[in-house]
Order: structure tokens, then C-alpha cells, then sequence
């Protein structure tokens, strides 16, 4: 399967990916959304897959992001946070068992879209009990948990919810590195179930990878670009004032969550 997918126009595009997410896990986590996009793009038609082989990649870069922020990392935040995310995490793995490749990126721009549109909404009106309620934990956590499995788009919600929770620079990136590390790892033996699952289903061939042993052969193609990216994220990390990283962060959400969505639906209506 490898040479069939690895063109070198999807090696170019997917190793610029790698680099992004270097960068978004050591110095930028809003340009993670965009680098797991990136790799959707060079996997065109196999979107599902795309998504499964950035995990590991992830998983690479949280290793990093952890040894360098993980004593700013406020645990308190990430044991209200894990057990929703926990359900959202079956939730989108439930969902994934029965998603075919042109359904999926739309699904993940609509929920990332969605809870960075209220987050901006909160803070222009001032609701700051919203942000201390259990009802917008779970609300986020369910949604972080399941927009990661379906398309690794959790940067958006998570950077919603701890942005809500007064985080500053340091603690934001502490908090977020250590939550990454735990949730992309849970992810892999969810995202191989379902690859089984949707085969027992019937799904075609193609339609049924998420992940598999091919996406670990793609890691130590594209592991070079974490290591690039890593570096440079740490110089962006220092560049970056503080009053502007975290609205920084959720802009660039943003504005790729709209990407994605408008991407979809276009595809959606050249297919129809």
C-alpha cells in the first residue's frame, strides 16, 4: 500500500505536515489543525488513513512538547478534562466504524467551527461562569475527545477550553502538551479497532483504513520533519508575546476549522 499512496507530490506535502506539527507541538498548537489538514491533502481519497498515519507523528511531537513544558502543566484542569474526553473518545470511534471518506472532514469543520465561534462569542459577552461550569467541561471535553479521533481537530476545542480557564503562556502550553501525550496515545489502539471493525462491516478495502502497519512505515518516512519542526517551534515559542498567544492560537483555529468546512462541502458538491 505504501507505493501506491507515498507520489511525490503527497512525500512533499506530508513531510511540510510533519514540520507544522513539530512546530505546533513545541511552540505553535494552533497550526496543528492546519498540519493535519496538510496531510488529508496529500492523501487525497484516503482521508480516513491520512488522518490514522498523522497519530504517531503526534505522538512523536507530544514527546518533545512534554519534556519541555510538562512542569507548567496544570494537572488540576486534566482531571476535570480526561473523563469526558474519555466518552468523546467512543463516541468518534463508534462514528469512524460507519464514516465513509467524504463524510468526515465536514463533520470535524462543523464541531471545531462550532465551539471556537461560541468561545469568541463567550468572551465578547463577558459569560465568564459558562467557562466554570460542569456542563462546558463535558460539553468540551466530549467534543475534544471525539473531533480527535475524527480528523485530529481537538486543537480547536481544547485551545477554546483552556483559553476559558485563564491559562497564561506557560500553563497553556504545559497543560496542553501533557493532555496531547495522554489523548494520541489512547488514540491508536482505537483507531486500529476500527480499521477491523469497518472491514467485518463490509467497507471496501480503502474505506476501511484508519490505521495500520503501513501508517508506522509513514512515521519513519515523515520523522525527520518533527525533528525541523520541533526546533523551529521552540525559536517561535520565545517570539511570541504573551498578551497575543493565546488569541493568536484560537484565530488560527479558526480560520482552518472555516477552511475545512468550505474545503468539504466543495468536494461534496464537485462529487454530487
Amino acid at each position: 500500500m505504501l507505493e501506491s499512496i507515498l507520489t511525490p507530490s503527497a512525500l512533499i506535502v506530508g513531510f511540510i505536515a510533519a514540520t507544522l506539527i513539530g512546530v505546533s507541538k513545541t511552540g505553535t498548537p494552533g497550526v496543528g489543525l492546519f498540519s493535519c489538514l496538510l496531510m488529508i491533502t496529500a492523501f487525497r481519497g484516503n482521508e480516513m488513513f491520512a488522518s490514522g498515519a498523522v497519530v504517531p507523528l503526534l505522538v512523536i511531537g507530544d514527546v518533545a512538547a512534554v519534556k519541555y513544558y510538562h512542569k507548567d502543566c496544570d494537572v488540576s484542569i486534566l482531571k476535570r478534562l480526561w473523563p469526558p474526553v474519555a466518552i468523546g473518545l467512543i463516541l468518534g470511534t463508534i462514528a469512524l466504524c460507519f464514516m465513509e471518506n467524504s463524510q468526515f472532514k465536514l463533520t470535524v469543520g462543523v464541531l471545531a467551527s462550532s465551539i471556537l465561534i461560541f468561545e469568541f462569542v463567550r468572551q465578547k459577552m463577558g459569560w465568564t461562569r459558562v467557562s466554570t461550569s460542569g456542563l462546558f467541561k463535558t460539553a468540551c471535553g466530549i467534543l475534544a475527545g471525539t473531533t480527535t479521533i475524527l480528523g485530529n481537530a481537538a486543537g480547536a476545542v481544547s485551545a477554546a477550553y483552556f483559553s476559558s480557564q485563564g491559562l497564561d503562556k506557560k500553563s497553556f502550553m504545559g497543560t496542553n502538551a501533557v493532555f496531547f501525550f495522554t489523548v494520541n496515545l489512547a488514540k491508536i489502539p482505537l483507531m486500529l479497532a476500527a480499521t477491523q471493525i469497518k472491514l467485518k462491516l463490509g467497507f471496501d478495502a480503502d474505506q476501511a483504513q484508519v490505521m495500520n502497519s503501513t501508517t508506522f512505515l509513514l512515521t519513519l518516512v515523515f520523522f525527520p520533519g518533527i525533528i525541523l519542526g520541533g526546533y523551529c517551534g521552540r525559536k517561535l515559542y520565545s517570539a511570541i508575546p504573551e498578551r497575543i498567544f493565546v488569541p493568536f492560537i484560537l484565530t488560527l483555529n479558526f480560520i482552518t476549522a472555516i477552511y475545512i468546512v468550505t474545503s468539504a462541502v466543495l468536494s461534496l458538491t464537485s462529487a454530487s
